[in-house]
């Protein structure tokens, strides 16, 4: 068996056992829910994490997607992967906090908290090579307007493609790709001296 088919195989395995456990959950099988919960907790966590550039907040946003998604798990329809529905739950949350307050934590802060930016975990984001670099980049991409910055997240360590990001968002592609370009430039601006 090549290593491909050996993906492809995890992989759907994966999904159909995701499958039966949302099937559960719909049947009010708390424990299963919960299974689903661990399998995305953390890769969720990372995604409202770099929205809101605030660990309490990923923290409570987190888990009140999740007890919302408990909540409309009957309207889940099965045959679609879990990931991306309650991710959509979480974002929705992230902007309506966003939109209330603009204040997030220093880097500094959610480090002594235990977020490590610098672990593999975060995705294919190449990590800047000095603790400097590092605190400058995570300050200037919470700087970025909201949009800008959704869309650089869902890009970077979503690893979303154009199409897939305008689905998500509800915008045309060319926003999305326009978008991306202003996130891009107004990172590089704030960066320049590190470059």
């Amino acid at each position: 068996m090549s290593d491909e088919t050996a993906k492809t195989t995890v992989t759907d395995v994966d999904r159909a056992r995701e499958q039966k456990l949302l099937e559960s959950s719909q049947q009010g099988d708390t424990k299963a829910y919960g299974q689903l919960v661990r399998a995305h907790q953390k890769r969720l966590f990372r995604f409202i994490m770099s929205l809101t550039g605030s660990f309490d907040v990923a923290e409570d946003i987190v888990q009140e997607a999740f007890v919302k998604g408990w909540q409309a798990i009957d309207r889940f329809r099965l045959g679609y992967d879990f990931y991306p529905w309650i991710s959509t739950i979480a974002r929705n949350l992230a902007f309506n906090h966003i939109t209330r307050e603009e204040k997030g934590q220093s880097l500094d802060t959610l480090k002594e908290a235990g977020f490590n930016p610098m672990s593999d975990d975060l995705g294919p984001l190449d990590t800047l090579l000095t603790a400097e670099g590092e605190k400058r980049f995570y300050q200037a991409l919470m700087a970025l307007p909201g949009p800008f910055r959704t869309v650089f997240v869902l890009r970077h360590y979503e690893n979303m493609d154009y199409a897939s990001i305008a689905s998500y968002l509800k915008i045309p592609p060319g926003t999305v790709d326009s978008r991306l370009y202003r996130a891009r430039q107004l990172l590089l601006k704030q960066l320049e001296d590190l470059l």
